[in-house]
């Protein structure tokens, strides 16, 4: 209906929102003021209609609940909780330092794939230049001398040839293979049977997403507790901060142990995604009554376990990928210029 709106300007919102709030300016002035300051066209018509419905008497969490697609359920709870304590700025504040936090851990994982996909692009292409152009180039000249030809410059050629010859096949084939594993990713089905049970098995990468996911669902979990929603309906919200269905099926799951009456931490000793370090901070938390700020403290740890991870592994990633495909260069270049010693002695240098 109103579009695609980003993530900081909600966040943006929140905050100036807050602010407002917090200096006792009235809703209704506080929206009138920030319509006329925002300038992404969909988002002043967003808060134009919820103006209105402000106008109307709905409550704030009532107007925002029509937008599903914009503001998330947790959210939605947390401006409810604000208006039945009366304190709606503290609540978005939380909320906006929340998702701040959220954003970032969601970020990193993103920035952090960027990295390898772009050296591997390049080094496909350079690859491909050099099957494509560079090797031809050398062919004619192999031919002109009366040799047994090295087996890997055999090989090269012979591949370069392949190619060339079916350049167009090769290039529908690759058309069609991009868009198959695309649209298996976004499959549904695909996604649930097979991606988020593989992804979590990965070396090196399943862990450095689970240690992602605790971060995010800590903190979720956290700012809920923290503004009075229950443990069972912040387990409910939380749980939507994953895809994952894996993750997904095993919190409801604990949900419907904990509704029998057992305890949330004795129902995660043998999870996939909390180990024994979140266990006993969990049942440390449940003994104390304290349960919100042990949240937030997993949160800060598995935060700083990512990061550390996540920084050890891409130190890794980049001497290894320059490594190997600086391997595959040189062996295509050995490959071309081994055979000019044969020349050499051809010609009678």
């Amino acid at each position: 209906m109103f579009g695609k709106i980003t993530n900081k300007e909600i966040i943006e919102l929140n905050r100036v929102l807050s602010l407002m709030l917090i200096a006792r300016v009235p809703i209704i002035s506080a929206f009138d003021l920030i319509v006329k300051q925002t300038q992404n066209t969909k988002l002043k018509n967003l808060l134009k209609t919820i103006e209105k419905d402000l106008k109307a008497g709905n409550s704030l969490s009532k107007s925002f609940a029509k937008y599903p697609d914009i503001f998330s359920d947790m959210y939605i709870s947390n401006l409810r909780i604000g208006e039945e304590t009366g304190n709606i700025a503290d609540v978005l504040t939380q909320y906006t330092d929340y998702q701040e936090k959220f954003f970032v851990l969601k970020k990193k994982i993103s920035q952090a794939s960027r990295y390898p996909i772009f050296i591997l692009l390049v080094s496909l292409g350079v690859i491909a230049f050099m099957m494509f152009f560079l090797i031809p180039t050398f062919e004619s000249l192999f031919k002109s001398v009366k040799s047994n030809l090295p087996p890997i410059t055999e090989a090269l050629l012979t591949i370069s040839n392949f190619l060339l010859d079916n350049s167009l096949t090769v290039a529908i084939a690759c058309v069609i293979i991009t868009f198959s594993v695309r649209a298996a990713y976004k499959s549904e089905y695909v996604r649930i049977n097979f991606l988020d049970k593989i992804i979590i098995k990965l070396p090196f990468v399943g862990d450095l997403f689970i240690k992602n996911l605790l971060a995010r669902f800590s903190i979720s979990m956290s700012v809920l507790l923290k503004n009075g929603i229950s443990l069972l309906e912040a387990l409910k919200i939380s749980k939507n901060i994953s895809t994952n269905s894996v993750f997904r099926n095993e919190i409801t799951q604990l949900i419907k142990k904990m509704i029998r009456g057992e305890s949330m931490a004795a129902n995660i000793e043998h999870s996939v995604f909390f180990d024994m370090t979140f266990t006993r901070l969990l049942a440390a938390g449940e003994e104390s009554a304290e349960l919100g700020k042990v949240f937030y403290l997993i949160s800060d740890y598995y935060s700083n376990e990512f990061d550390y991870q996540l920084e050890n592994i891409m130190s890794l990633a980049e001497p290894i990928l320059i490594l190997l495909i600086g391997s595959i260069v040189a062996v295509i270049l050995i490959a071309m210029y081994l055979p000019m010693f044969e020349i050499i002695n051809y010609v009678g240098v």
